[in-house]
């Protein structure tokens, strides 16, 4: 792979991808959940120059794969591009917006998105080069912070004929998962009541917000009787209303998060019931869950080798100060905490890669709509340097550090391993039926999206 000649694109070479202002702006035009219109066409417009077949789906108009090659092994690459509500940041060492308000990539994904399609850029030309059997998919995932996206792809079919699956995703260090990402489901609770005005004739009036707040006192104490690591958390909506007028309309949104997807639907559950005993006058709609990641140790084993032989990015004196100052604006109790956890004493960037089974003391409690395409096929889960240690995602401090060249060069590392496991799975049949006979004799239920069309 280190030899391969990976050509030229448009008179620029591969490694000038992630630059290319033309084709991969993502940081620049950050886009949140649901509106990625110019991030995906960038995307679907670089890899059909590549040679790649376009499939959009026509229910989710920011998704779609991009095919090449044919025959099995059909191998898919994830990708996502959605910028988080309120994040925008310049790429400086102070919190300072490009535009106040505006979303902002927060959470990466304009690197989990030129990675990953860089990554199977690569991987097209070692297939068309080297006359490797096999279908290479990039998939364009949409409205990955809703924990959204992906589960209605799979509601639409889009990842069936598929046999495993790629991802990555920045982070502070360069490691390997064999299990990560909480399952979790969304749900909105809506209740109505009557208006009144709250001085004058505040007994004629029933107010849908004290039923949220209600209902917010009950979750408080249901977060006492649930499993380990279970998280609730939500946010509210009053409608608005001043403070003199009983609110006939308020809502709570909820996100419910536990290490599997049995545990989350009992919470949902017990939540719903705190919500109808919160008002007699309540309206409840479950929207969408998504699913915990299961991983295969040989699938794992594999990811960590390339990790290591594809060799870690080396960092110039700029960018290590750009880091140093970055961190300095962090908690210097979760800096040297981080520190000790990936294996980085007194580093700003975590250099190296990670010992093998570190992620049992750094697991990944977020949560993730990539759990649910591990729960249909074998899929690995890395994460590369994009930012400094300490620094957590879905901040300024991140958001800023991944329109920064401390950024691509993970996003371009990230790449590099993609086509790397790549490789190996396409050359390797008896280490595809290692991967896939262990993903099979998992015992877990048959999975089922939990989005349903609406």
């Amino acid at each position: 792979l280190k030899e391969m000649n990976f050509g030229i694109y448009e008179g620029k070479k591969i490694e000038e991808l992630l630059n290319n202002e033309e084709y991969f702006n993502l940081w620049n035009n950050p886009e949140s959940g649901g509106n990625e219109q110019k991030s995906a066409d960038m995307i679907r417009e670089l890899l059909h120059h590549e040679g790649f077949v376009i499939v959009n789906e026509e229910h989710l108009p920011h998704a779609f794969y991009a095919e090449y090659g044919s025959g099995k092994p059909v191998i898919a690459v994830l990708g996502e591009y959605d910028a988080l509500p309120g994040l925008s940041q310049k790429c400086q060492i102070t919190k300072e917006p490009v535009t106040p308000g505006a979303a902002g990539h927060g959470c990466g994904h304009n690197l989990l998105g030129a990675g990953a399609v860089t990554g199977a850029i690569m991987i097209k030309r070692f297939l068309e080069q080297e006359g490797i059997p096999g279908t290479l998919r990039f998939y364009g995932c949409p409205e990955e912070e809703l924990l959204s996206g992906k589960v209605k792809m799979a509601y639409y079919h889009m990842f069936d004929g598929c046999d495993m699956a790629l991802s990555w995703h920045p982070m502070s260090a360069n490691m390997i998962y064999e299990e990560g990402y909480l399952a979790s489901a969304s749900a909105k609770f809506y209740f109505k009541g009557k208006t009144s005005h709250a001085a004058f004739a505040p007994e004629r009036g029933r107010s849908a917000l004290d039923a949220v707040e209600l209902m917010s006192v009950g979750a408080n104490y249901l977060r006492e009787h649930v499993v380990d690591k279970a998280r609730i958390h939500y946010t509210t909506d009053s409608g608005r209303f001043s403070p003199n007028i009983v609110p006939d309309k308020a809502s709570a949104w909820y996100f419910t998060r536990a290490p599997h997807i049995s545990d989350v639907k009992d919470i949902l559950r017990r939540l719903t019931l705190v919500a109808k005993g919160a008002a007699m006058m309540t309206e409840t709609e479950i929207e969408y869950g998504c699913c915990d990641m299961v991983s295969e140790k040989s699938f794992a084993d594999l990811t960590w080798k390339n990790l290591q032989e594809v060799g870690t990015p080396t960092y110039t004196e700029e960018e290590m100060e750009f880091a140093r100052q970055l961190q300095a604006t962090v908690d210097p109790a979760i800096k040297d905490r981080d520190q000790r956890m990936y294996e980085a004493k007194e580093k700003a960037l975590a250099d190296g890669v990670v010992s093998r089974n570190a992620w049992e003391k750094a697991p990944l409690t977020a949560s993730s709509d990539s759990g649910d395409v591990s729960q249909m096929m074998p899929m690995n889960l890395f994460t590369a340097v994009c930012w400094p240690v300490g620094v957590a995602p879905h901040t300024w401090q991140s958001c800023a550090s991944a329109g920064s060249t401390i950024g691509q060069k993970g996003a371009f590392y990230a790449a590099k391993v993609i086509a790397a496991t790549a490789y190996d799975l396409y050359t390797q049949p008896e280490l595809r039926k290692e991967i896939q006979d262990e993903f099979d004799a998992q015992d877990r239920e048959p999975y089922a999206p939990m989005y349903d069309g609406e």
